[in-house]
């Protein structure tokens, strides 16, 4: 399997697990319904990304600034 089918396998089970844990409790308080509802979220959220086979986008790396000392010391002369 590919690593992000295995990622979104992994946050869906963990979403049904939060979900499970939650409604145990809601009937002592109902204030478990919250993360019930997130657990709800993450298992539709990870679905649709096994469904429509989403990867993150690739990220592009960040060009480096030449922070030379001696450009330190002209801006702080300036200002």
């Amino acid at each position: 399997m590919e690593r992000w089918y295995k990622l979104n396998l992994g946050f869906g089970l963990f979403g049904i697990l939060i979900f499970i844990a939650s409604m145990m409790f809601f009937k002592k308080m109902p204030l478990f319904l919250l993360p019930a509802m997130f657990g709800i979220g993450i298992i539709f959220k990870s679905l649709k990304n096994i469904y429509k086979n989403e990867q993150p986008t690739a990220n592009k790396k960040s060009k480096k600034f030449d922070y030379s000392s001696t450009n330190r010391k002209k801006n702080h002369k300036n200002k």
